[in-house]
């Protein structure tokens, strides 16, 4: 298999968000798509897949391993994340390209390649709710949460605290805004009932004494986990420890680490003890090679894996694919109601969702591929460049 196109595609979604991937074409006219959407950096994500692509043209692969060298990244990397997204997002679309030329699903050939079960037909799924909640007012996330229990998800998720950063999260400013976002929460649990999970994603928002505080504010609204309350930098890792045995103690899971790449960026966080369910992102974390390892360095240390996956189609479709292999991959984030381009933007219809579960797709590749007028009838624009800087 010789790689003979590469190209790097943006469609505006609304006026917070943007999708972006990568479209590989084999020399046989089989092609793949990979994700790499990273809100606001577009231009400059596509100005580095121009350089990297044209590195591939030419390039041959027989093996999944081989794709996984071709698109190798390094946690150092001055290119940062720009780079990491678009090699993984390279990683998915080359593997997607080789298993529809072998006519074969992607966890097929994976599993075959690497040795692995097939563990699953179903993926237990819960509703990031947080774009979908308008107004953001308890009661438009409320009625966000209940649209979603309606469709068939037995979990939420919100990021509710708006405006809060770890330089005001400690002053009396931000005392109302931490107020409004408790609020949130509590009229979530209260719109969905006992039954339904509720999890409350922070965005490093918080001090380690301010997560603390929001923390035990929350016991009565019976959250099930808690989400990157603070900082990963290194200098909190203890803090993150603690956070995590406080929660643990209310019977809540702390969960982050979604912006990490690779075994060797995780390593500190499962080897440490930090979170009892690690994020990684197919669309950062170095595709889907990168996160089946990931998972099964979890798995060794006893943490859970549950994929970050609050973004567009083709990353909800490699993320199911990696469930099916992965014994440690049982539960996905889904994102809700933030556009019907989710739907309208891919050929083939979307993955089943039967008793809170989504049916992992059995037809070759992924599963699904981006329909090209859609971009031409929904171009790029600007969007903010994603959470706030401080929060990264």
């Amino acid at each position: 298999m010789h790689i003979s196109s590469f190209s790097f595609h943006s469609i505006h979604i609304n006026s917070k968000t943007n999708w972006s991937f990568v479209r590989i074409e084999l020399g046989d006219g089989s092609i793949g798509w990979g994700e790499c959407s990273l809100n606001g950096w577009e231009r400059v994500q596509d100005r580095y897949a121009t350089e990297f692509g044209a590195s591939l043209i030419g390039k041959v692969f027989h093996t999944a391993a081989d794709v996984a060298l071709l698109c190798e990244s390094y946690p150092h990397s001055p290119g940062g994340l720009i780079a990491h997204s678009v090699k993984s997002a390279t990683e998915v679309a080359l593997i997607d390209a080789a298993a529809r030329y072998r006519g074969k699903s992607v966890y097929a050939l994976l599993a075959e390649e690497r040795n692995l079960a097939i563990e699953r037909t179903h993926v237990a799924v819960y509703a990031n709710i947080n774009r979908a909640a308008q107004p953001r007012t308890p009661a438009g996330f409320a009625a966000s949460a209940r649209a979603a229990v309606t469709a068939g998800f037995l979990g939420v998720k919100i990021a509710p605290f708006d405006g809060v950063l770890p330089s005001n999260c400690d002053l009396e400013i931000a005392r109302r805004l931490i107020d409004d976002g408790i609020a949130r929460v509590y009229a979530v649990r209260e719109a969905v009932g006992r039954a339904i999970s509720v999890k409350v994603d922070c965005h490093w928002r918080f001090s380690p004494t301010a997560a603390a505080a929001v923390l035990d504010r929350l016991m009565d609204a019976r959250i099930d986990w808690f989400e990157c309350p603070v900082s990963e930098h290194v200098e909190q890792h203890a803090a993150i420890a603690a956070l995590r045995r406080r929660a643990n103690d209310m019977g809540v899971r702390l969960a982050g680490a979604e912006m990490q790449m690779g075994v060797r960026g995780f390593r500190p966080f499962v080897a440490g003890g930090l979170y009892d369910t690690i994020m990684p992102d197919v669309k950062y974390c170095g595709g889907i090679n990168a996160l089946l390892d990931i998972a099964e360095l979890a798995r060794q240390h006893n943490v859970h894996t549950a994929p970050h996956n609050p973004t567009g189609p083709m990353c909800n479709y490699a993320s199911l694919q990696a469930c099916a292999i992965s014994s440690n991959c049982d539960l996905l984030e889904y994102q809700f109601g933030e556009s019907e381009l989710f739907h309208t933007m891919v050929f083939n219809d979307h993955p089943a969702l039967v008793n809170g579960q989504f049916v992992i797709p059995n037809e070759r590749g992924l599963g699904a591929a981006c329909d090209l007028f859609a971009f031409d009838e929904n171009p790029l624009r600007p969007v903010p460049q994603g959470l706030h800087p401080s929060l990264g």
